[in-house]
């Protein structure tokens, strides 16, 4: 199936129109964002955070989601996470959703919250307040809408993600799948049915309960497979939207289309790279792709190997220390022989061989070396041990890191 990539964001599927304006809560830049299905309440699917401490606006959008199944809208504020804020923090964040319904015209259970920003501060609900009629007033289907909604997201992040992809359905008909997301630090998802968030948009016909599993199944091999910093946010949040003015064939449990879940790991998984790339301080990428692991085995290898601060150390140095991939790999909990394991490491600059049969490769390390100044480097390691593969991704560990780190509050 050929994927087609476009240039857009998160407007390009019809049906939808979205905006990014300034309401205040950060000192700079655009901070406050709404999308909108013209059409009222479409099929919704969330993943949200594992971490026992859910911000106030992970746990009103999981109710509202359990309620209808259906969104109409999304709003989402940068500078303030509103999360470990008690009761207030609830209502805040429950009045934000409406808020959104009173000038929108839906009801609020029909309308998803989602914050980023500092933990541990409340929201300014007076700026919040007129940022969303601002917002409401500014929704449009064009380009440079959905490019400040992007920004409008934005924490640390350097640059806005977006993408748009086209796919064709079993039935011939061409299907939009969009999708906005930020993120730079405090990533480690960990999602099930700064922080991470992302958004997509879709004209497909899906039932609510296929959008769910589609939606879960592609997270994990896209968002739960990368690592910046090895933190679980406590604001992560995925959600999809589908308006099904693509009338394709209804997608359901009975009638599955492939094709669109291939779509939707396309974008899931490009997001999800972009968030990679554009980690705090980082300056290369790290992809590990692990093969013939035991069952269940590759995620664990390929998580442990791509989060290791020593590994991400080394990559920042350009330092082919292969070592330590053995040494995470060692303690990732993936069952292997050390003797039948082999090691090559990739990237634009050449390929080479570091471990074979869980020997050192002569001569490798000097060739790697100029491997290791590319911008991304990929490590692929052969377990020898079964038939799972699992590809994850990471970045290196920069003092530029640490230094963003130890300003948060006062930057």
């Amino acid at each position: 199936m050929r994927i087609e990539r476009l240039d857009g964001g998160i407007t390009s599927v019809p049906g939808f129109r979205a905006s990014g304006v300034r309401s205040g809560v950060k000192s700079r830049g655009l901070d406050l964002a709404l999308i909108v299905s013209d059409v009222g309440p479409v099929p919704a699917a969330g993943a949200f955070t594992t971490n026992s401490v859910r911000a106030a606006p992970v746990q009103v959008t999981m109710k509202h989601l359990r309620r209808g199944r259906k969104f109409g809208a999304v709003v989402i504020n940068s500078g303030c996470a509103n999360s470990f804020t008690g009761e207030k923090g609830l209502r805040d964040a429950r009045r934000m959703a409406e808020l959104v319904a009173q000038v929108l015209g839906l009801r609020p259970h029909e309308v998803a919250v989602a914050s980023t920003g500092m933990i541990g501060t409340y929201l300014p609900m007076t700026k919040i307040e007129s940022g969303i009629r601002k917002a409401a007033e500014e929704l449009s289907p064009s380009r440079e809408a959905a490019a400040k909604a992007s920004k409008a997201i934005m924490t640390t992040d350097q640059v806005p993600k977006e993408v748009v992809a086209r796919v064709k359905c079993g039935d011939g008909t061409s299907i939009t799948i969009a999708g906005m997301a930020k993120g730079a630090g405090m990533i480690r998802p960990r999602l099930r049915a700064a922080t991470m968030l992302a958004f997509v948009t879709t004209d497909a016909r899906v039932d609510p309960t296929v959008l769910r599993t589609s939606l879960q199944s592609a997270v994990d091999k896209s968002f739960n497979m990368i690592t910046v910093d090895n933190e679980t946010s406590t604001n992560d949040t995925v959600l999809v939207l589908a308006n099904g003015m693509a009338r394709n064939e209804p997608i359901t449990h009975e009638n599955p289309d492939v094709n669109f879940q291939m779509g939707l790991d396309f974008v899931l998984t490009e997001l999800a790279r972009m968030i990679v790339k554009d980690a705090e301080g980082a300056t290369r990428m790290i992809e590990v792709r692990v093969t013939r692991a035991r069952k269940g085995d590759a995620r664990k290898a390929a998580l442990a190997v791509a989060g290791s601060n020593l590994l991400k150390a080394a990559v920042s140095g350009g330092d082919p220390n292969w070592g330590r991939v053995i040494a995470a790999l060692g303690y990732s909990g993936a069952r292997f022989n050390p003797q039948r394991v082999n090691l090559k490491l990739e990237s634009e600059n050449g390929r080479v061989e570091l471990v074979r049969r869980g020997k050192p490769v002569l001569g490798g390390l000097s060739t790697a070396e100029g491997i290791m100044r590319a911008r991304e480097v990929r490590f692929e390691i052969d377990l020898a041990a079964g038939s799972d593969s699992a590809t994850a991704w990471g970045c290196d560990l920069t003092c530029e890191y640490v230094r963003l780190n130890s300003r948060y509050r006062s930057s």
